[in-house]
């Protein structure tokens, strides 16, 4: 009897150390009958689905959304690498799976500045410049089909091994399209003069997932929600130029330890949801529960035995704000329709994630985001292969 009990407490350990023993909740939505249009589009042969995902620094890195991007590529086809931003050359981080060059230097503005000039663009952040002529090169890691870029400047750039195309001014921007011949990874936009540059876009005709992910640090979801100086805010625009399906927002972290309350998240929330169903499209929602994130609370200062040398031992508490927001966001999206993804709870009860942080305990390391990202992915494949083999069935 007592060999058999110590056995399967072996078991259980294993399990946790392996992160097979999870629950069926770390790879479920809350709420995701939602999700069906979605999974019904996913089903068909010939369509192209857009995804917007919207965060704030966990999402502006590029583990945590390229892991979900490759999770769903892989399963229903590569449309394009979606939203390509030279954070780099606006002096901030982003992915590394594709890269922005300049010969020029750029100044970078984002949208939760405290001063920003203008409209921070698709991205929330903007490159600008004076008024002469500059360059500026893409390369992706995979050949380009059409790369739709915005900007402000009075004429189109010239490139090579492709053509660009007017795409209208409907915007606070101007909206060029670049189309590649076959085999092009690298593109250089040669602008006669420019002063803006807002990223691009970059997608592909074939059937599967184009992968929009957008975010910034620092960025609640009121900056998202601000007009800045137009008739409309940033999600406006958003839904008007990627026209999602589906809408991902994983915010509130910055919420949490700026004090924002529940009530204030849910407006928020209302009115971010109310922006993105202007645009042509007819997207579903997921949103996001915060990481279960620390603060520091005390450095202790001692000194070893034997050193003369003082270090200090610091302490870290768990941010009280981040369970009341994820109480608020399970019941907004239970309230208004929407599916949900628990990472707090999930996170909880996975030991990968002892693992996964960052030295300030906020953030992640690379380990920690790609675990996310494949938990966030497994997620909504779960749900779709669910829906196949019931829903659908009938």
């Amino acid at each position: 009897m007592n060999s058999g009990r110590k056995l399967c407490r072996r078991l259980v350990a294993a399990m946790l150390v392996t992160g097979s023993w999870m629950g069926a909740s770390a790879q479920k939505l809350l709420n995701d009958t939602v999700l069906y249009p979605l999974y019904e589009k996913l089903a068909s042969d010939s369509t192209r689905i857009s995804i917007l995902h919207i965060g704030d620094s966990h999402v502006q890195g590029g583990f945590f959304p390229d892991a979900a991007r490759k999770e769903l590529q892989e399963r229903f086809g590569y449309a394009g690498r979606g939203f390509v931003f030279p954070y780099k050359l606006g002096g901030t981080n982003g992915p590394a799976d594709y890269t922005w060059s300049s010969p020029q230097r750029w100044k970078g503005e984002r949208m939760v500045d405290r001063h920003i000039s203008e409209w921070p663009g698709m991205g929330g952040l903007m490159l600008s410049r004076d008024k002469t002529a500059a360059s500026i090169t893409y390369t992706s890691d995979s050949t380009i089909g059409k790369l739709t870029f915005w900007f402000k400047g009075p004429d189109f750039p010239e490139v090579e091994n492709g053509h660009v195309y007017d795409g209208g001014e409907d915007l606070p921007a101007r909206r060029g399209v670049y189309v590649a011949d076959s085999g092009v990874t690298s593109v250089t936009l040669r602008f006669p003069s420019i002063w803006r540059f807002y990223g691009g876009m970059e997608a592909r005709g074939d059937k599967g997932i184009t992968y929009n992910a957008i975010g910034i640090n620092g960025a609640q979801l009121m900056h998202y929600n601000q007009q800045y100086g137009t008739e409309d805010g940033l999600m406006v625009y958003l839904a008007e130029e990627f026209v999602p399906d589906l809408v991902i927002l994983s915010l509130a972290t910055n919420e949490a330890f700026g004090g924002v309350s529940a009530e204030q998240l849910k407006a928020e929330m209302k009115t971010a949801v109310r922006d993105l169903q202007q645009g042509p499209g007819d997207p579903v929602f997921i949103f996001t529960t915060p990481p279960s994130g620390m603060m520091r609370k005390r450095s202790v200062p001692y000194r070893p035995k034997g050193s003369k040398k003082t270090r200090y031992r610091t302490t870290y508490v768990a941010v009280p704000q981040a369970a009341v927001l994820r109480q608020a966001i399970m019941e907004f999206c239970r309230e208004e329709g929407h599916a949900c993804w628990d990472l707090f709870g999930d996170m909880r009860g996975d030991a990968r994630f002892s693992r996964a942080w960052s030295h300030d305990r906020v953030h992640f390391n690379a380990y920690g985001y790609r675990l996310q990202g494949e938990l966030l992915g497994k997620a909504i494949l779960n749900g779709y292969q669910q829906w196949q083999q019931t829903i659908r069935k009938n």
